[in-house]
């Protein structure tokens, strides 16, 4: 499959990444494609989690999901920048 990468956009560090993009998820250290972002009412599994916007994550070669708070994601460029500010 041929993708086009995503024009630069202004302010991109403000922005979260959204579904079809690869996220950086601090909580894990992994990196994923975002699959889907739901706020915690819509679900309906056993959850345990204190964030309002749950996001599903998948290995960008396949694998396993996972789920994270989504207003924490960031975009892979800007993790390393993230970890040196906190």
């Amino acid at each position: 499959m041929n993708r086009k990468p995503h024009p630069p956009q202004p302010h991109r560090h403000h922005q979260r990444p959204t579904p079809g993009q690869v996220a950086y998820d601090p909580a894990s250290g992994r990196t994923g494609v975002v699959q889907a972002v739901h706020p915690v009412a819509e679900l309906l599994f056993d959850h345990r989690v204190t964030a309002q916007h749950i996001a599903f994550l998948r290995p960008e070669r396949g694998g396993v999901e996972w789920t994270a708070d989504a207003t924490a994601l960031r975009f892979p460029a800007h993790a390393d920048e993230a970890e040196g500010s906190e």
